[in-house]
Parts: structure tokens; C-alpha cells; sequence
């Protein structure tokens, strides 16, 4: 703009308008403005030309401000945002004259303004350093117009001093004369001092200010939402300008609303025991589900609100309709529905519905409960009581029920044909004049069984060999159950008695007998049919008779930690190695669990203590890796016939415990280094790995000053923390990538394992709670119990920050180790999370003096 119009002094024009765009930043904060049109006036009073003005923004049009001071920005985005005009009287050093502006918002991001000059009296002519307007007369007509509290305040030497508030204001806080007093003065230190705090804030940013407080009137609490409004005068910000408006109605409302809200999804969005769904009746469309429902119907939140009702709901689509128009109607508000899950699976659901108003329609609110065992129940009740009768009738063995006085009340055909009786003839006599149940081997009546079962109302059987005498005199061998029949109150009104012929049976019995006197897991002779043979085989032609009896050690440790398919087998292992150690007529039997026993008879003790070296012999051979063969043995003889060979069989029994005990603790050392050899063999896990453990917790346990007996059981612990793995299927403790979950929960089990290896250890058990608790984490989130802070023991809280820091800086399958740094770093993330941060603290120091290798 070289040349720029003059402006005519003499004639200057009454007012100037011009159009301008907002312009904002990136972060949507008012930076510029700019010009889209100016009118003559406006060219002529800013010496400005149109053509030089339009398109160019302000900041390029005005090297400096128009006034000192003034945040033009601030007003005019703020009078966009809001959309109305608002007036303010600056004075322009650039025109040297005081003009009313008026800004009018043009919606979206445009505006207007329209300069106004204020003639003044001679006497009125402003001078530099001086006022350029007096506020009070230029906001009176604000002040008196206005519903909302209006406080102008000076800002002058430092200091906020009330000039004066309008009728609103005096009315809302009971200060009438409040000229040349302070907040302090009025609202005491804290909330006046607040309201200053905010006051400063408006001045040194230029900008309009909003704020929402709370007072403590004489009428009460309310809340007031503030506007502070900087007015500049010539010589910048003199003043602020506060409109309150009283919005403790609203606050409670939205409260109100707010809490109603809050209630309201809690219902519906936490609920996880009921499903709840919001129709639209006439349409069917689904409008809102809870979580419980869409966890349910195995649809997400969005597929469902893109369905009908009529697309789950397996009724035809009229009946559904139908069902619809009564719960409109309030005729009914309960319905069974089968409904469709998205897996294909049709599920019956109780729906209890009813109509909810929203504005002009109407809403269907229904809460859905998964009623399908019971209708399924329902369904098979009715399906048993149609096939009861067919049941009884077709069923292959006898039926008989009683009343309570034990009188006949049906027989079914097969009971007809065992019996001889009709059922016309048989229901209303006695129990007893029908059957006549008698012992086959004594030829005596037998206990009646439906008295039986109505004096103790428990279930009854009858006695092996009992035979039923038909009404014609044959005797019919049969097999009974007698049961009472119950109300659903639990009282027994009859009895039922289900029979049949075992004639069949019998013939069978022999083999069953035969089959019945051995051990189905180990081949040997069970204990039933020794107690039975010791009777013939106690002869004096059999003295002196040896009795050797055995105890598998480790049978309990093997099925913990192997599985009890490894006991199975170890037990079969035994039984083989007794066989071949033993002689032709010598007996083998298996006495129970892991107890086996030797009758040999015509054998004095040196030859049965042979028979003992060559067995404990055996099964050093056939013993392996994984599966140890130990057997403590005891041996005792009768030698004199007067003597009892159950006793000797006791004697035996004692001296094979006395041999358990000596045996034992070698036998538990060989069971752990086994263990611990299958671990490192299975898993990552090293030797070193254990060393460098104990090595790190005794650095840790001498700053806290264990005792010995701590100190020693934290060596256990480091030794044998992870035990528990040798149970975990090694494709799990060797895979190189992440674990499934499935494979994650069966790794979890590895606490466990190792826990019931100790406590099956008497030498371990001082640990065995400690191995338990290992993987507890400090914030509670560890397995398996979910311990949290100083519920876990102090050894397993010291164990978990040193197999942490030694796993992190030492190489693993399926990532490279970390460096001391930064191990350490990561322990100290975690403290006071997964580890205890006290523990941490010590640890670093020992790792931080070298002490951590």
C-alpha cells in the first residue's frame, strides 16, 4: 500500500463497518483474522484502501496493534463462538479518538464490525496517560438489562477493588455498598483469595475467563457460573467485568440426572446375571443390549443392534407379533421363547417384557433369563411319565410296588411270570403272601425287604443264595434292590422292589469267583484270597512257614509327580520282580495300595533272607531313570504249630516297617536327585541356574540378617523351587515361543506339584509352602493363590526378585539375555508391583557392589 487514502480531519465519517473470517491454529485456538470486505467509511477513516485490504489478513494489515493492551482475538472468538453482538468502547491511538465497536457475529466463522466515534467536550478530550472512557457509563446500560449477577472491578496499584454490582448481584449476595472493598474483605481468605487467583489470571492472559464456584450464602449454598471480562482502557487493562449466572437448579438437575444415569446403566450395563434388551415393538428392531446379552446370543453389541427380534426368535413371525401387541396392551408380560444363538444352538428363555415411553413412541424393555434346563426338565418329565408305563412293561426285570402297610399296589409282566400271580390277583394281598423269599443254602425265611426298607428308609438288597418260591412250589434264585418311594416333600409313601432271575448267573459264578481272588492291575493273588488260603495252608506238614512282608517306597511321590499311571506300572514292575524272585509254591499276593506279602511255606529264615537279598537284588536291576524300584522288606516264621499265623504275619509287618525307616531317608535323597536329574533333563532349567539362585539369596539374606535355620532353608528353596516341573509334559517346558493358554494354566500347575513333592519328603516339608508360593507377585496378582504384599513369605519374595534378576541376564531359548543395566532397571520398574521393593532395594545393592554375577 504505497499510497493510502487521507483522511479528511475536518469531516470525519459517523461510523465504519468491514467483514472479516476468523482464522485458528492446528490446535483450534483463535491466531488471525481475516479481511473480506470494508465499506468507503472504513477506508477513509483507517487511511486504508479496499483493494489493499481484502483477502489480507490483520497482523499483515496492521504492523502493531490498534490499541495497547486489548486481546481483539479473545472478544471476537468468543462473540463467534456464542453467535450474538456485543459492544465495547476503546480508545485507538491510531485514530486519537475513543469509538464505540460493535461486533456482530455472522455465523460460522465470520463477523462484522461497525466503529462508531464518541464525540467529546472540550473539557472530556482525552489526554495521553489518562482514561479513555468511563466504564461505569459505558456498561450501564449491562448492568441494568441483564438477569445476571454484574461486578465491575478495578484493577489499580496492584490490587482488585470492587467498584460496583447491580441489582441482581446485590439481591443474590446481600452486598449492597461494596465501592472500594476487596474479595478479601467480602468472601474471607480462602474463597476471595480464590476468586483474586482468578481475576489475575483474566488480566495477564487478556482473555475472557469462565469458571464455575460455589458459595455459602445467608439463603444457602448455590453455584454460580462466571464469565470475567477484561476492559481496557488507554492505558491498557483497567478493569473486569463479572457476570454470574446462578445455576444451582441446574447443578442439582444434572445431579440428579446424572445419579438417575449412573443408576440406570448400572443396571443395565453391569448386570451379568439377567439379559436385558430395549425394542422397537412395531418394527422389531433391536435398539440396546447389555453386555450379558450379547455375551449370551454370542453376537457383539453392534450385530445385534442391526437385527429384529424376529431374527433370534424361532416362533413364526405372526405369533411373535402377536406376543408383542399384548405386552402393549399390559394384557401379558411373561412368554418361554426359543431363541437362535449365533452358534445355531436354540435356547428356551424366559422373557419378562413391558412397555417403555421415549418421547413420542414406545419402547419394549425386556429382561431374558436362559430358562432352557428347566423347560428341558419340563420336556423329559413329560417324555418319562409316557415312557413309564411302557418302561414297566417292557423292562426285562421284575417290578413290584407296595404302599406303606406293605399291600401290593402293581406288578409289572416279567414280576407276573417270576411270581405266577396275575396282577388282578396279586395287587391289594400282602407283600409276603406273593413272595415267598427263602435262603437256598438253610431253607429259611429271609428278612422281608419292604418291611426293611420302611422301618429305615434306606435302599436294601437281599442276601446272596436267596430263592423265591413261585406259587406253584419251583424255586426261582433271585437278585433284588428294594428302594422307598418318595414324595417330593421327601416322606415315603411305598415302596418299589425291582428283581430278577439269576439262574443265569450262577453259572457264571465259578469263573467270577476265580477272577474275583486276583489283583486286576497286578496278576498276583489279592488279599481276599489269602486271608481265605491261610486257613488251609496253616498245617503243621507246612512248618515252619516264612512270611516276608513288602512296602513299595515312593509310591505316593510317583503318583504326584509322574501321574498314577507311572505307579500302576511301578506296582506291575514289583509284582513281576517278586515272580521271578520267588519259587513255584511259594504266594504272592498283593495285600493293598503298595503292600505286598509272601507266604512260603517249608521254609526256615535263612532261606527267606536269601529270597530278600535277591529280591531288594531284582529290583536294583530293573530300577531306571525315571522309575525307582524299592521295596522295604520284613520277614518272620512260624515255627511251632501252637503259634498264630496271623500273628507272624503282624511280626513281619513291624519288622517291615522298622526296615521302612532305615531305608527311608537314602531312599527320599535317591527320589529328589532323581527328580532333580528329570527336571534338568526336561527343562531349562540348570544346576548352575540353582547355585547362582543361592548364591544370590544368601547375598540378600546376610543384609537382612537371617538366622541360620532361614539361611538354610533359602538354599532348599533355591535348590528345589522349581520341582513341580518335572509333572509339566516337557514339549510345555521346552517350547522356544509364547505358551497358548492352555498351556500357560498347565504351567501354573507346577507350584502345586512341587508343593506335594516336599510334603511328601519329611525332610522337604519345611519348604514345601514356601515352593507353593514362589510365582505369589507383590500387587496380589500371582498364582495360585493370589497372595498380595507380606501374605507372602519373606524366602519366596527374596527367591522371586533373584530368578528374576539370573533369568533376565542369562540366555534362554527364545530371546538373548539382558545386560546387568538393564535387568536392574526392569527390577526396579516392578518393585512395590510383582516384587517387594525393599527386597529389590538390597538386591541391587549387593548386584550394584559386583555381588551379582
Amino acid at each position: 500500500m504505497d499510497k493510502k487514502p487521507q483522511r479528511d480531519e475536518k469531516t470525519p465519517p459517523p461510523f465504519a463497518t468491514a467483514c472479516y473470517r476468523l482464522i485458528s491454529n492446528e490446535q483450534d485456538e483463535p491466531a488471525d483474522f481475516l479481511f473480506l470486505d470494508v465499506d468507503r467509511a472504513f477506508e477513509e477513516l483507517l487511511c486504508l484502501r479496499r483493494d489493499d485490504v481484502i483477502g489480507r489478513r490483520a497482523t499483515e494489515v496492521f504492523a502493531n496493534p490498534l490499541t495497547e493492551g486489548f486481546n481483539w482475538l479473545a472478544l471476537v472468538a468468543s462473540i463467534v463462538r456464542s453467535g450474538q453482538t456485543q459492544e465495547t468502547t476503546q480508545w485507538f491511538d491510531r485514530l486519537g479518538d475513543r469509538y464505540k465497536v460493535t461486533i456482530v457475529s455472522g455465523g460460522g466463522q465470520t463477523f462484522a464490525t461497525i466503529l462508531n466515534r464518541m464525540p467529546l467536550s472540550a473539557d472530556q478530550s482525552p489526554r495521553r496517560g489518562q482514561e479513555a472512557s468511563d466504564p461505569l457509563s459505558d456498561l450501564e446500560a449491562v448492568f441494568q438489562n441483564t438477569h445476571d449477577a454484574m461486578l465491575l472491578v478495578e484493577y489499580r496499584d496492584g490490587t482488585f477493588f470492587n467498584l460496583r454490582n447491580n441489582a441482581v448481584h446485590k439481591e443474590i449476595t446481600g452486598f449492597n455498598n461494596i465501592e472500594g472493598t476487596s474479595s478479601l474483605d467480602l468472601l474471607g481468605q480462602d474463597l476471595g483469595g480464590k476468586l483474586i487467583g482468578y481475576y489475575e489470571q483474566c488480566m495477564r492472559t487478556g482473555q475472557t475467563l469462565r469458571y464455575e464456584q460455589d458459595y455459602d450464602f445467608a439463603s444457602g449454598r448455590r453455584f454460580f457460573q462466571t464469565e470475567l471480562t477484561p476492559v481496557y482502557g488507554e492505558g491498557g487493562l483497567r478493569y473486569i467485568l463479572s457476570a454470574s449466572r446462578d445455576v444451582t437448579d441446574l447443578k442439582a438437575a444434572q445431579l440428579q440426572s446424572e445419579t438417575l444415569t449412573r443408576r440406570l446403566e448400572a443396571m443395565f450395563l453391569g448386570q451379568t446375571a439377567m439379559m436385558m434388551m430395549v425394542i422397537e415393538p412395531h418394527s422389531g428392531r433391536i435398539v440396546d443390549v447389555n453386555p450379558a446379552a450379547c455375551a449370551f446370543y454370542g453376537y457383539s453389541r453392534e450385530e445385534l443392534l442391526g437385527m429384529r427380534i424376529h431374527d433370534i426368535d424361532t416362533l413364526p413371525q405372526d405369533e411373535v407379533e402377536q406376543h408383542i401387541q399384548q405386552i402393549l396392551g399390559e394384557t401379558q408380560r411373561y412368554f418361554v421363547f426359543p431363541h437362535r444363538l449365533k452358534n445355531g444352538e436354540v435356547r428356551f428363555i424366559d422373557v419378562y417384557a413391558y412397555p417403555i415411553p421415549e418421547g413420542d413412541s414406545t419402547l419394549l424393555y425386556s429382561i431374558h433369563f436362559d430358562a432352557t434346563d428347566r423347560e428341558n426338565y419340563r420336556i423329559d418329565l413329560l417324555r418319562e411319565r409316557e415312557l413309564l408305563s411302557t418302561t414297566l412293561k417292557s423292562i426285562g426285570d421284575g417290578v413290584v410296588t407296595t404302599d406303606n402297610y406293605g399291600v401290593i399296589t402293581s406288578l409289572n409282566s416279567i414280576a407276573q411270570e417270576l411270581t405266577g400271580w396275575s396282577s388282578n390277583e396279586a395287587v391289594g394281598r400282602l407283600f409276603t403272601e406273593v413272595f415267598r423269599l427263602e435262603s437256598e443254602e438253610t431253607g429259611l425265611v429271609v428278612e422281608n425287604p419292604i418291611q426293611k426298607v420302611l422301618d429305615t428308609g434306606r435302599i436294601v438288597g437281599l442276601a446272596n443264595h436267596t430263592v423265591l418260591i413261585q406259587r406253584f412250589g419251583q424255586a426261582v434264585p433271585i437278585a433284588d434292590s428294594a428302594a422307598p418311594i418318595r414324595t417330593e416333600g421327601g416322606q415315603i409313601f411305598g415302596v418299589v422292589m425291582v428283581f430278577r432271575d439269576v439262574s443265569k448267573d450262577k453259572e457264571q459264578s465259578e469263573q467270577i469267583r476265580f477272577l474275583s481272588y486276583h489283583d486286576p492291575l497286578t496278576g498276583l493273588y489279592n488279599r481276599r484270597y489269602i486271608e481265605e488260603m491261610m486257613g488251609r495252608l496253616d498245617t503243621a506238614r507246612n512248618l515252619p512257614i516264612s512270611v516276608i512282608m513288602g512296602d513299595v517306597n515312593g509310591l505316593k511321590i510317583t503318583n504326584d509327580v509322574f501321574g498314577h499311571e507311572t505307579g500302576d506300572k511301578l506296582l506291575q514292575r514289583v509284582a513281576t520282580t517278586l515272580e521271578k524272585s520267588c519259587r513255584r509254591d511259594d504266594f504272592i499276593a498283593r495285600w493293598g495300595g503298595d503292600e505286598f506279602v509272601i507266604f512260603l511255606p517249608r521254609t526256615d529264615l535263612s532261606t527267606a533272607e536269601e529270597i530278600i537279598a535277591h529280591i531288594k537284588k531284582s529290583c536294583d536291576a530293573a530300577s531306571d531313570g525315571t522309575i525307582q524300584l524299592s521295596l522295604s522288606l520284613g520277614c518272620a516264621v512260624k515255627r511251632e504249630a501252637n503259634e498264630d499265623l496271623h500273628g507272624v504275619l503282624q511280626h513281619a509287618e513291624e519288622y517291615m516297617y522298622h526296615q521302612k525307616l532305615l531305608d527311608g531317608k537314602s531312599y527320599r535323597n535317591a527320589i529328589i536327585n532323581t527328580l532333580l536329574a528329570t527336571l534338568y533333563e526336561k527343562s531349562i532349567e540348570t544346576e548352575e541356574h540353582a547355585e547362582r539362585l543361592k548364591t544370590h539369596c544368601h547375598s540378600i539374606g546376610r543384609l537382612m540378617n537371617l538366622s541360620s535355620k532361614e539361611m538354610d532353608e533359602l538354599s532348599l528353596l533355591a535348590i528345589l523351587h522349581d520341582i513341580g516341573k518335572v509333572g509339566i509334559n516337557q514339549a510345555i517346558l521346552q517350547k522356544p515361543g509364547i505358551l497358548t493358554p492352555t498351556e500357560w494354566e498347565e504351567m501354573k500347575r507346577h507350584p502345586e506339584i512341587g508343593y506335594r513333592i516336599a510334603q511328601a519328603t519329611p525332610e522337604l516339608t519345611v519348604v514345601a509352602d514356601y515352593i507353593l508360593s514362589h510365582h505369589e507377585r507383590w500387587d496380589g496378582a500371582g498364582y495360585p493363590r493370589g497372595l498380595k504384599g507380606e501374605e507372602i513369605p519373606l524366602l519366596c519374595r527374596i527367591l522371586a526378585v533373584t530368578d528374576a534378576y539370573d533369568a533376565m541376564t542369562n540366555d534362554r531359548a527364545y530371546r538373548r539375555a539382558m545386560s546387568r543395566a538393564d535387568a536392574i532397571a526392569e527390577l526396579r520398574r516392578h518393585a512395590g508391583t510383582q516384587f517387594d521393593a525393599e527386597v529389590v532395594r538390597l538386591f541391587v545393592e549387593t548386584a550394584l557392589a559386583g555381588n551379582a554375577r
